[in-house]
């Protein structure tokens, strides 16, 4: 089998069941470190069928019982962005959507303050306000998506970037890149439960971003990505450099602290 990202060999990973005994058998990328169900690749709509089931009224009571926390810190982030486009071009007038907006907790707090579009395909929003709830997803200055990349049970979904074109799409998901290979298979975040059938590695990406013309960026304090698009620049994989720097001072901090760093 062939990673669906970059098209390098994968291997077996783990297998893993969801609370209705149903198994989700993980494949890993020995290139970009990409995990993926392996459905993903075989049998797209008989994954989604499959994890359908998991999204039920109970899904943000006590599977996804972080969900406000996660938000109320992205919210922070997600205006300081929004702020820093809006100066760096010189307007006011700033689109925003929502992608995969959820419950729109997010989207009723951002609407005060921007001109904000909400638009997801198996959910209606249960917090309201006047934000404009989209039954088709519509092009928009920024895109962002929290905690939804590792939901895609087809990779082309992320066609959306080629079709929306976003200037800037931030969105949340967690990396493999600092857990080895001894301890991935037991990664939390291999989550059958939450409906995790896609993680992903800083390189696989910077491939995501290269394919669509981004440059990718990772904050890994507060597991943040953006990609901001400029095609020339895409080519570019400023994260490895980010990210090595990153390690370095993680060492150095470790260190200091006197603590294990394998």
């Amino acid at each position: 089998m062939n990673c669906p990202i970059c098209n390098k060999s994968t291997h077996f990973l783990t297998a893993k069941k969801d609370r209705f005994a149903r198994v989700y058998k993980y494949e890993i990328c020995e290139n970009c470190r990409f995990i993926f169900e392996q459905n993903l690749v075989l049998d797209t709509i008989g994954l989604q069928k499959k994890v359908s089931d998991l999204y039920k009224s109970d899904y943000f009571d006590k599977i996804d019982v972080g969900w406000q926390g996660r938000c109320d810190g992205f919210l922070k982030i997600i205006k300081k962005i929004i702020r820093i486009y809006g100066f760096s071009k010189n307007k006011k007038d700033i689109s925003v959507l929502d992608y995969g907006g959820g419950n729109g907790y997010l989207a009723s707090k951002l609407y005060k303050d921007f001109n904000t579009f909400y638009y997801d395909k198996y959910e209606k929003p249960t917090f309201l306000g006047e934000y404009k709830i989209l039954e088709q997803p519509k092009k928009a200055d920024i895109i962002y998506a929290v905690e939804l990349v590792e939901h895609l049970t087809d990779i082309k979904e992320w066609e959306f970037l080629k079709e929306l074109m976003p200037n800037v799409f931030v969105f949340t998901t967690g990396l493999s890149d600092n857990i080895n290979n001894k301890e991935i298979a037991n990664w939390q975040y291999i989550n059958s439960d939450g409906g995790h059938t896609a993680l992903y590695s800083s390189k696989s990406l910077y491939f995501l971003g290269k394919k669509y013309g981004f440059i990718y960026f990772f904050f890994p304090s507060i597991s943040c990505h953006i990609f901001i698009k400029n095609k020339f620049l895409s080519k570019i994989n400023f994260v490895f450099f980010e990210y090595s720097v990153y390690n370095v001072l993680r060492i150095i901090k470790k260190l200091l602290k006197n603590e294990s760093i394998f």
